[in-house]
């Protein structure tokens, strides 16, 4: 009898063994398709909703930070793979260039020379983001081209432009004056001697 059990034990232990591996592939298989397919569904229906508040009046300001960010992270990318210390690009540089030796004046003398490069290349597409989203933005070019704090030269000239030469926002006999007629009541040229069309 203990020989029966013990065969049967054995064969039972063994036919798990083989099977066991087979039934714990395809369960991780399973659950690794199961979480992908979640997971984008998940994405898509996200993605959906994201969208479709930021075409509401709610999702105005939202609309714009994705405005923002979608012209803003180009160049802040930029700016981190030519100079920071951790980009990839840097370090490939800097070990090609290890042969070469320089010293610590010449390696910041290059450095500079980047971020020149990366000004001017880069301060006319700031100025255009904040021409595109107007408003508090051109306030902040404003600020930042008389500021004490240390803004590079090249962004500072193109910000001064946003002092004086702002283009007007809206056309005033298609936009502004119908909108003070119909907050007022009646013709503005019976409330107001004279308004400039461009303040």
């Amino acid at each position: 009898i203990s020989t029966s059990l013990s065969s049967a034990f054995l064969r039972r232990w063994y036919t798990d063994i083989d099977t066991r591996p087979v039934t714990m592939l395809s369960t991780a298989r399973t659950i690794v398709r199961r979480t992908a397919i979640g997971l984008t569904g998940t994405a898509a229906v996200g993605a959906a909703a994201v969208t479709a508040y930021a075409y509401t009046d709610q999702g105005a300001g939202f609309q714009r930070e994705a405005r923002f960010w979608s012209q803003v992270f180009p160049v802040v990318a930029d700016y981190y793979i030519r100079t920071a210390s951790s980009s990839p690009y840097v370090k490939l540089q800097s070990y090609i260039s290890n042969g070469d030796e320089d010293d610590e004046e010449t390696r910041r003398r290059k450095r500079q020379q980047t971020l020149d490069e990366l000004h001017e290349r880069h301060a006319p597409d700031m100025l255009q983001v904040m021409l595109d989203l107007k408003g508090l933005y051109i306030k902040l070019g404003q600020v930042l081209s008389v500021t004490a704090l240390p803004v590079p030269e090249p962004f500072r000239v193109r910000f001064r432009t946003l002092q004086s030469d702002v283009p007007g926002w809206e056309e005033f006999d298609s936009v502004v004056k119908p909108t003070l007629e119909e907050e007022f009541g009646r013709p503005i040229e019976e409330i107001f001697e004279w308004i400039d069309p461009e303040p």
